[in-house]
């Protein structure tokens, strides 16, 4: 007896099968065999079950293939039929990858393009690769034939031909003879057998009664199966069915609009009046509905229904829509939509991220206004979860991390399902990149990232507090990239490559260093980093042992072994370089489990070649991309998943996001030897397109009360127009024309979610962070921003050297920033670079200069300082840095021969002003004052000398004071001099007063008086005060050049603590110009500059 149980209601499906289940009980001893689509379906049904009954129990939830793989083997005997098929997609790939390598199949005519195919990819290793990838296509294709196109596979056998002209079809009809001629029995043989002997004979050892449930897509050869079946056992199917009307003749626009080309008008007009939706988008139901209406069955219906003319005018726009769909009918037009109803949303928006936002905002203000909507009874769907994975994680609070903090904004739970391992799980994701040492740079920050694996850093007793240490380390030691010298050579094709910021070179740095003094100190070639003290000791020697077994298994990783010992072996490295923690159970379990599995495959096509590193890294990674449809579905939080079928299990709340052109419907495209593809599409077939239509429409049928659409109608960069899907473009076309759904009741969301409008719609953000920066947006030019108050208890310091003076007086509002309010807005501590230094850096130029110039002075030897910076990683592993070192030599000669410091005498003065101690030295001659530095002169520098001079002179000096420095001109060192006259005792007294008062007012209060600003502004106003200047066009046009900056020269615009204290910008009257004018002329009126 064969019995189909169809609702539009998937819950009535399930109520039907707990009445059948308590009314005809089966046998306790023998468990309910329930045949369902996905794991996700199985546990649904489970969880209904269990709540109308109280229990649910003693079922069995084979998967289709496998119930007719097991059933066959009761029909047709066990002892003629193997357990396992040996026609798996995972065994196949193995027995063509045999196959097709052999000289039986080599030697054939028809077999060239295959063997040609691979036989050309280059090295031996390149051709085992693409041959394997190569079975994995084919196996694809050939599984898809056992389901679809079983005649043609006997027809092969047979010695005939299916397709007329096929150039693939010889050599795929050839494959599929060897194949047989090892293992006769294939799965649609064995279909075809059982089928056979079902017809004829009966089978006690049957079950007593199969369930099928909610498979919204067979085979025909299913199907087949099932009425086979019928006629020893009882099969009960029950399928959602969106229309209690007979639809099995309801064409789409497309295949209507092909009737009035071939027909007619008045055929035509014979399907104008079926549902729309359900002829566009409910193709693949079609189909099986057709193909179940053929066989011999008894129907028990179980629809929601009632007649077309008592819809209530006050029901919703979805529950009207989904009427509709239910009688077939087109809509009758006298439904006019409500302002106010928004059971179905459209939303668009310019991004995922703005998708996701939007998502949780009208979520909440759903739960808020009807309480009775919880985070389990709202699903949302993604045509690629991977792509919104980690923008779900940035907005909701996923289950399984930590929870929000008390200040943050409502956040709902959600759980994230249908996510492949290899994106999902950290601890895979390690695995398989470990797999590709052998290919591997060992790039530092590569490396650190693995010890930011707690299963990592657990294996070697690694603290999270270490990671900071070790990091030091080795920006200090100067690692970037490679082992050793032999490592960088093979990875790099360069046989000259030096040891030079590898790991071996920077770890025995830091060994010497830690063993050897407290300074670098040379040691033959190399230069010691003694920044390991005490039982830092210990870390090192666990950051080596981490560096030493990576290095192992990189050249084991190379070896080409069987299967079986590729298990072993990978065995051993993730026991050798992980420590779980007991959550990750089940992924250390994944791992093994994935790498055993191969193995057995092996075993079973009976393989028996070795298998070098990429062939069995790349079924890995084949396995581990396949999403895990079990894990994360219903668990009682916000669902988030992918489209998948049989996703329609009703929920109250139906999202579906990512609904773009191009993205969904999503296209696959067949391999070029599938041919299928070649020959004309059977009822039955699977098309990825119409499953998706499909899925839309089932998804529209199972929201109980809301319908949540979203897709990306503008580009975020140029606010260009996008198209959403076309089965969103459909439903909205129908929408407008039929139910009065007009484009108000589209939402559009804002670029950003601190927009203004954002919080001004009918349902505003929720989140207080965007809020008050929208808020602040909308008042700030509503009223005038009150300026920061200025500090009453400031810490004032009350020692201060020249150098610290002028710093604060180049960037005063980053000093206040930092020295009084703790703010730090500067990027953080460098990161470790992966590349070794092409060039010399200006700051390695002026240290290694400055050591030089102080040699030269002194007539020492320069030996050792070029060594040191040589050896110091600082600069480029290659000949030229020898010339390099050479220029800055000449440079530093250049620079000490300028300066005859035979008579000069170190002086240090101090000078109190305003409670501050202010203190210089200087180099004292008998008719000058004298300074030097290895560098380029810039504001700071300039700022510093005068004030060191300032300080003199009040002490009584009349003495100029000279700078020797040097600039760059095309890459050779030229030595100048610049040259400060003094100024009075008083007046220097004075400028000092009026400099430390401005450097009380910094400590007290933003104050926009930058130095650099003010010698820039004073040189083109020349001898016109800035007060007077400042109202000219030419002042005007100066300070936008300052505060917009250009792509060599950033301007102030670009400074962050500029923006923190004033967000709306800086004007011209807002500088202090007047108190620039005064302490910064002296500096533009006296400074001279001169070749030496």
């Amino acid at each position: 007896m064969l019995a189909l149980y169809p609702s539009n209601k998937l819950e009535h499906l399930s109520y039907l099968l707990g009445a059948l289940l308590k009314q005809q009980p089966g046998s306790v001893l023998q468990p309910e065999t329930i045949l369902v689509e996905s794991p996700g379906m199985q546990h649904w049904l489970n969880m209904q079950l269990a709540s109308e009954q109280g229990i649910a129990m003693n079922f069995a939830f084979p998967l289709p293939t496998r119930f007719m793989w097991n059933t066959a083997r009761t029909v047709l005997g066990e002892d003629k039929v193997p357990q396992q098929s040996a026609y798996r997609r995972e065994v196949l790939v193995w027995r063509i990858d045999r196959l097709i390598q052999s000289d039986a199949f080599c030697h054939q005519s028809v077999t060239a393009p295959v063997c040609q195919y691979w036989q050309t990819a280059g090295t031996q290793e390149e051709q085992s690769v693409r041959r394997l990838q190569f079975a994995v296509a084919l196996a694809d294709v050939l599984e898809q034939y056992q389901l679809y196109r079983p005649q043609w596979l006997f027809n092969w056998e047979a010695g005939a031909v299916n397709l007329e002209g096929s150039e693939d079809e010889a050599w795929q009809a050839l494959i599929w003879r060897m194949l047989v001629e090892e293992i006769p029995l294939h799965p649609a043989r064995l279909h075809q057998q059982a089928v056979n002997k079902l017809s004829e004979e009966g089978c006690s050892d049957l079950p007593s009664r199969i369930i099928v449930f909610a498979i919204n897509t067979m085979a025909p050869q299913l199907v087949e199966f099932f009425d086979a079946l019928a006629r020893h056992t009882d099969i009960h199917i029950f399928h959602l069915n969106p229309s209690v009307s007979y639809w099995g003749d309801v064409k789409s626009d497309r295949e209507r609009a092909l009737t009035l080309r071939q027909q007619g008008i008045a055929a035509w007009r014979e399907n104008t009046l079926d549902n729309p939706l359900l002829g566009n988008l409910g193709q693949q139901g079609r189909d099986l509905f057709n193909l179940l209406t053929e066989l011999d069955t008894f129907e028990v219906a179980a629809f929601d229904t009632s007649a077309p003319e008592e819809h209530s005018k006050s029901s919703s726009l979805l529950n009207q829509v989904q009427q509709d769909i239910l009688h077939g009918c087109h809509p009758s037009r006298e439904f006019s939509t409500d302002p106010d109803d928004h059971s179905v949303m459209v939303v668009n928006t310019h991004s995922a991220l703005r998708e996701v936002q939007g998502l949780h905002d009208n979520l909440l203000y759903l739960m808020q206004s009807n309480p009775e909507i919880k985070p389990s009874d709202i699903v949302v769907m993604c045509p690629a979860i991977e792509d919104y994975a980690p923008l779900i994680d940035a907005v909701f609070h996923r289950v399984g991390t930590a929870a929000p903090q008390r200040q943050e904004p409502p956040r709902i739970v959600c759980s994230i399902a249908d996510r492949t391992p290899l994106d999902a799980d950290p601890l895979v994701a390690a695995f398989i990149s470990l797999l590709s040492l052998p290919d591997s740079r060992f790039e530092v920050t590569k490396i650190m990232d693995y010890l930011r694996l707690d299963a990592i850093r657990a294996k070697f007793s690694i603290e999270a507090d270490d990671l900071t240490v070790m990091q030091f380390w080795l920006e200090q030691a100067h690692v970037h990239w490679g082992v050793d010298a032999s490592h960088k050579q093979s990875v790099s094709d360069n046989a000259d490559a030096q040891p030079m910021f590898s790991w071996y070179w920077g770890l025995e740095r830091l060994l010497v260093g830690m063993a050897l003094n407290d300074t670098p100190t040379l040691t033959g070639e190399l230069l010691s980093v003694p920044d390991v003290e005490g039982q830092q000791s210990v870390i090192l020697g666990k950051l080596i042992a981490l560096v030493e077994r990576l290095r192992y298994f990189a050249g084991a990783l190379t070896q080409h072994r069987t299967a079986d010992e590729w298990h072993l072996f990978l065995t051993e490295l993730r026991q050798a370089c992980f420590m779980p923690a007991a959550e990750q159970a089940d992924s250390w379990e994944t791992i093994g489990k994935a790498t055993s599995d191969v193995a057995a495959h092996c075993r079973e096509a009976k393989y028996e070649e070795t298998l070098s590193l990429r062939q069995i890294r790349d079924m890995l990674v084949r396995r581990f991309s396949s999403p895990d449809a079990g894990n994360h579905f219903l668990t009682g939080q916000v669902t988030f998943c992918s489209m998948l079928p049989m996703r329609s299990i009703p929920f109250k709340v139906v999202c579906v996001l990512g609904l773009n052109d191009g993205e969904f419907p999503r296209q696959s495209t067949p391999v070029s030897i599938d041919l299928m593809a070649e020959a004309p599409r059977k009822r039955g077939d699977r098309s990825r397109r119409l499953e998706d239509r499909y899925l839309f429409l089932e998804a529209v049928i199972s929201a109980r009360e809301h319908l949540y659409l979203s897709y990306q109608a503008n580009s975020a960069q140029d606010n260009s127009e996008r198209q959403p899907s076309l089965v969103l473009q459909e439903l909205l076309r129908i929408l407008q024309a039929e139910y009065g759904f007009t484009d108000n009741h589209l939402h559009k969301l804002s670029l950003h979610p601190f927009s203004v409008s954002r919080f001004g719609e009918p349902r505003p953000g929720f989140e207080k962070g965007w809020f008050r920066l929208a808020n602040a947006i909308a008042m700030r030019h509503e009223q005038v921003r009150e300026p920061v108050a200025p500090l009453q208890e400031a810490e004032i310091p009350e020692q201060v050297d020249v150098a610290t003076l002028a710093r604060s007086l180049c960037q005063p509002l980053r000093h206040f920033a930092r020295h009084q309010l703790g703010l730090n807005l500067d990027s953080g501590d460098p990161a470790l670079d992966d590349s070794e230094p092409f060039t010399d850096n200006p700051l390695t130029r002026y240290k290694v200069l400055s050591e030089l110039t102080e040699k030269q002075i002194t007539h020492a030897s320069t030996a050792q300082i070029k060594q040191m910076a040589r050896l110091s990683g600082e600069l480029p592993s290659t000949p030229l840095t020898t010339d390099l070192l050479d220029n800055w030599e000449q440079g530093a000669q250049a620079l000490s021969d300028a300066i005859d410091l035979s008579a000069a005498t170190e002086q240090k003065l101090q000078l109190s002003c305003n409670g501050i101690t202010v203190t210089a030295q200087v180099l004292v001659m008998s008719d000058k004052l004298v300074l030097w530095h290895s560098g380029s002169q810039n504001t700071k520098r300039k700022l510093e000398q005068l004030l060191s001079l300032l300080v003199c002179c009040a002490h009584g000096s009349e003495l100029p004071l000279e700078v020797y420095f040097i600039n760059w001109v095309k890459g050779a060192p030229v030595p100048r001099k610049a040259i400060i006259a003094p100024v009075e005792p008083q007046a220097a007294s004075q400028m000092l007063t009026r400099f430390t008062e401005l450097y009380v007012q910094i400590h007290r209060e933003p104050v926009p008086c930058y130095a650099d600003v003010a010698l820039t502004l004073l040189k083109k106003a020349k001898e016109q005060s800035l007060v007077q200047w400042q109202h000219s066009d030419d002042a005007t046009y100066e300070w936008q050049k300052l505060w917009q900056g250009s792509m060599a020269a950033p301007g102030i615009k670009d400074d962050y603590y500029a923006r923190w204290f004033f967000p709306d910008g800086i004007s011209l009257d807002a500088l202090p110009l007047e108190t620039m004018d005064t302490l910064f002329r002296p500096l533009s009126e006296n400074y001279k500059e001169k070749k030496v």
